[in-house]
């Protein structure tokens, strides 16, 4: 899981995303910014989400390319409908499905939208947006509806004709970390239901909540995955561990102290030796997680992806 946002080149996007394919991981992630996130009040370089997956498709042969997640608020429905199956056009598929995931979520960064003149309403308003955007894409992408029409509130369509539908169409992953609401709405609509930074206890309370919707909606709680992204900082020793925690924590800017900003970075994250880390995957497996989304903010230091594959998944 990358955040191109905070100074990435499609380059440096693309060395990540090989490299990750090489090693036999599943998937590479980006999120969908325009303006950084880490809060450090600096103009760094961002490449647009969606631009950068399409060269991704072309560029690698298996991996699965995805983004966590796109907000609603920066691109129409029926115009994201388009890209991404164009993406997944590209990227072709890899045993029987698509190799592109959609990630959807309400968008939370105000300054980010204010910067490029994105709407950014209440949090009520955006879950309505992201309900339309979510009834639209399954619509368009459906293949026993010829025309799709559709009068909302944010979006109408008239007789749309979507071709070519994907087929088979692109995962579609909704983001969020409310008990309520988007385990709803992932029910509803989603092949799977993420959320960010969460410890084992908070992943299991959630995927309760999810099943409980599923139930709701008359879905079997089968038919839809959870998954997990959340930071990691691993090593092969617990020497390397720290020397690549110091590392990141002088790239953060961050006021507390070193041992603090370990110890949050420690509760929902991936810390630690690969037995450790290990232990801690386990957990959420326990837990009712199904895959994890590690967030890789040392991008130029791919010998972490390495332990990651090598030394890490083989004890799971």
């Amino acid at each position: 899981m990358l955040e191109p946002q905070e100074g990435l080149s499609y380059a440096d996007v693309l060395a990540v995303t090989e490299r990750a394919e090489q090693l036999g991981l599943d998937g590479c992630y980006r999120s969908d910014h325009y303006s950084t996130v880490s809060g450090s009040g600096q103009a760094l370089a961002s490449t647009d989400a969606w631009a950068t997956l399409a060269g991704l498709a072309r560029d690698t042969q298996r991996i699965t390319l995805g983004t966590m997640v796109t907000p609603v608020t920066f691109r129409r429905a029926g115009n994201l409908t388009k890209i991404v199956a164009t993406v997944a056009e590209m990227a072709g598929t890899l045993d029987g499905a698509s190799r592109v995931h959609l990630g959807l979520g309400t968008g939370w960064l105000e300054t980010e939208h204010r910067q490029h003149g994105f709407p950014f309403e209440d949090v009520a308003t955006r879950f309505r947006r992201l309900d339309e955007h979510l009834q639209v894409i399954r619509g368009l992408w459906d293949r026993d509806i010829e025309t799709f029409d559709f009068d909302g509130e944010f979006e109408q369509l008239q007789a749309a004709r979507f071709s070519p539908k994907p087929d088979p169409r692109p995962r579609i992953v909704v983001g969020g970390s409310g008990p309520k609401k988007t385990p709803q709405l992932a029910a509803r609509y989603a092949d799977e239901l993420n959320t960010p930074f969460k410890s084992p206890q908070e992943c299991r309370d959630l995927r309760h909540a999810l099943d409980r919707a599923c139930e709701a909606e008359g879905r079997d709680p089968a038919t839809i995955s959870f998954s997990l992204m959340t930071g990691c900082l691993v090593g092969s020793d617990e020497g390397e561990v720290r020397r690549r925690a110091q590392r990141l924590y002088a790239q953060s800017g961050r006021d507390d102290s070193f041992d603090q900003w370990l110890d949050s970075f420690a509760g929902p994250g991936i810390l630690g030796t690969p037995e450790q880390a290990a232990d801690k995957l386990g957990q959420l497996v326990e837990a009712g997680v199904e895959a994890v989304m590690l967030q890789h903010l040392l991008y130029d230091d791919l010998d972490m992806l390495d332990v990651v594959a090598e030394d890490v998944a083989p004890r799971l």
